[in-house]
């Protein structure tokens, strides 16, 4: 089924049926043929009433992000909510599934609103960094008010229709199906011979115009300095919603709508989006099939495996959780039972819903809780040497060697969102389908990574760390590198998390001649991390304190030297980019796009950056290789820029082009 409205006239009623799979995006085919629809409805004499609804599972979802790229043509969406609003006979928007973005845009363009009661509203946009761009700016203050409206517009938060602000965009919330209780409206309607009900001349949020402008100027307090960023324009255009005639307000949305789409944060925003959801679009081949995943067996008794269990029971899945130490498991299960039991107290999960989850729960000998199981994850060390039953797909969860299939989670593994998929040599589709099949249940991102037990994540954070010694190498002590990067958008500056890793790993690592291994020399004096209360840092208090005693020791062993700190900055990241395109190279990753998600999702790199690759593409190639070319650094193998960057300099690309898997133009890893 393609890009189609559906028409159809029942009892007076025009019922136009989006469909566009898998969510109904608005793409422009389905914005002309909903025009044309809109046209043929109002022209027609039998109609009295008109039914928006979405085929399939959702009334449309988004807008069409691939229009971002190659540019928006007429109809836009502004131009579509106009027309639906402007028209002269009722609409009604019949709500189910995800109304998100671009959809939830038309349905507040809608005369009337109803949903069914599962249904779920929102407007992301800012976390592409855009504000919405079919008048929702406008229009949704003008029914809840400024409050809401920026609750809703600056954190993209989903809101469920049975309770405010979601409740307070409907009408009607009914248990059945929306397309009848929206027909049931249409009959009401027509009896009560009420017309149209346009948000463009609505003033109920205006209600209190002073509470209104304290909403907004407390939200421009807490504002980022950037005047341009979306929250920004977000903030103006809601303040605008007010003071300025809807059509004015509606202008000023454009003109917003249009900066921030140039703009590279919106620009990285996006390409994280997409980053994601590739991931998981190539994680497996397209005719294999996933399997259907009821119950895991986790092994072993440690943090870990504590950790996956607990995600997977808040995920709805069973778990048999097994162990070869009786008084370890019964000691895990207390400990999982009081990290659920705090989730009541804290409000955030019901008694219920805590037992439905101890209800999938199954524990016991490791041999033993392999039976029913669909995939078992081995999560601790002496779990190895278990016979596996025949069929059972094996993955392997903690650190080392991995043959066949491997599991890297980022911890803590209940809460983040990344799930690195290790497909060692001898791994097969259908062991890495059941991976895939494991990150869906989860709700987590699946990368592939080709090795032999190696993470993405750890030669990424391997990179930073490498990277930040080299600077202080060339004249920085640890504390600049990490304001540096703090500067520079990055809430998790290197050494800061060197220290609440601790310092005994690095100081075991070999550094090139010449340079100095800054963690064993601190090892030495006695400062460990923030385990031993001493580090790169003071920990008085659980918190980082730089100390001087550190600055000295370091200045004894080389000059202190000034480095630009945006020349330091794009060094790290450089460093990390040139990390990934070596992965690339080397076959462990495939699209250079995977580096970014791995690096945003286990390193915490700000999204609105996009990720290392990313951000060196924004900051152009030939001004971060010659960076990195002119160190003038020791380490000259880990400085030294793979090949690949100056073949995307000649031929005019950037690391976008990498898929690391096709050739072309003579370039390793490009695709046309």
């Amino acid at each position: 089924m393609g890009e189609t409205v559906e028409y159809l006239v029942a009892d007076g009623v025009a019922f136009l049926g989006i469909s566009n799979p898998p969510v109904n995006a608005l793409s422009r085919a389905v914005r002309v043929a909903l025009m044309e629809a809109l046209d043929r409805a109002e022209e027609c004499e039998d109609v009295h009433e008109i039914v928006l609804y979405g085929k399939g599972v959702t009334f449309p979802a988004r807008a069409d992000l691939a229009e971002y790229e190659s540019g928006l043509r007429d109809p836009t969406l502004r131009d579509l909510c106009t027309r639906v609003e402007y028209c002269e006979k009722p609409v009604i928007a019949a709500l189910h599934g995800t109304v998100y973005a671009g959809g939830c845009e038309l349905a507040l363009a809608a005369h009337y609103r109803v949903a069914h009661g599962a249904t779920r509203i929102s407007l992301p946009e800012i976390r592409v960094g855009l504000p919405p761009g079919g008048g929702g700016s406008q229009r949704l203050p003008r029914l809840i008010g400024a409050g809401p409206a920026l609750d809703m517009l600056l954190t993209g938060a989903v809101s469920p229709v049975s309770r405010p602000p979601g409740s307070d965009l409907v009408d009607d919330v009914s248990d059945g199906a929306a397309r009848l209780a929206a027909a049931r409206l249409a009959q009401t309607l027509r009896s009560e011979q009420r017309g149209p009900r346009r948000l463009s001349e609505e003033t109920a949020g205006f209600a209190d115009p002073q509470a209104y402008q304290r909403e907004v100027a407390l939200r421009r307090e807490q504002l980022p300095p950037d005047p341009e960023s979306a929250p920004a324009q977000i903030v103006s255009l809601v303040e605008a919603a007010q003071l300025v005639p809807f059509d004015t307000g509606q202008e000023m949305e454009q003109a917003a709508f249009d900066t921030c789409l140039a703009s590279d944060n919106s620009h990285a925003l996006r390409h994280a989006f997409r980053a994601e959801r590739d991931a998981r679009r190539f994680a497996v081949a397209a005719r294999v099939e996933l399997p259907r995943l009821q119950r895991i067996a986790v092994l072993g008794g440690g943090p870990l495996a504590l950790q996956i269990t607990l995600a997977a029971l808040n995920a709805g899945l069973g778990v048999n959780w097994g162990t070869r130490d009786p008084e370890r498991l019964k000691e895990g299960m207390d400990q999982l039972t009081a990290m659920l039991r705090r989730g009541v107290s804290e409000g955030g999960i019901s008694p219920q819903a805590i037992e439905k989850r101890l209800d999938l729960l199954r524990g016991g000998d490791s041999a033993e809780m392999l039976e029913g199981a669909d995939l078992a994850i081995r999560a601790a060390r002496g779990q190895g040497d278990l016979p596996i039953p025949r069929g059972l797909v094996q993955a392997v969860a903690i650190p080392g060697k991995v043959e066949g299939l491997g599991l890297r989670f980022t911890p803590p593994a209940f809460a983040t969102r990344l799930l690195e998929i290790i497909h060692g040599p001898r791994a097969t589709q259908g062991q890495r389908a059941a991976a895939v099949a494991l990150s869906d249940r989860l709700s987590k991102v699946p990368v592939i990574v080709k090795s032999e037990g190696e993470s993405a994540a750890g030669r990424l954070e391997a990179a930073l760390q490498r990277a930040a010694d080299g600077l202080v190498d060339m004249g920085l002590n640890p504390y600049d590198v990490d304001r540096i990067v703090r500067d520079w958008g990055w809430a998790r500056p290197p050494f800061v998390m060197r220290d609440m890793i601790g310092l005994q790993d690095l100081a075991r690592v070999p550094r090139a001649a010449g340079a100095v291994n800054w963690s064993a020399l601190l090892a030495e004096a006695g400062r460990t991390g923030r385990a031993a209360g001493r580090g790169v840092y003071n920990w008085d208090k659980g918190d980082p304190h730089p100390d001087i005693t550190v600055r000295t020791l370091v200045e004894t062993q080389r000059p202190a030297q000034k480095i630009a700190p945006e020349r330091a900055a794009l060094l790290l990241v450089g460093a990390m980019a040139n990390e990934g395109a070596r992965m690339l190279e080397q076959g462990m990753l495939r699209r250079a796009a995977d580096v970014d998600v791995v690096a945003m999702l286990a390193l915490d790199f700000p999204r609105w950056k996009g990720g290392p690759m990313k951000a060196v593409s924004q900051q152009g190639l030939f001004r971060v290789w010659k960076f990195l070319t002119t160190t003038g650094h020791p380490d000259t193998a880990f400085w030294t820029p793979v090949p690949v960057w100056q073949d995307l300099i000649k031929n005019g690309r950037n690391f976008d082009a990498l898929t690391g898997a096709r050739r072309a133009a003579g370039v390793p890893g490009v695709s046309r």
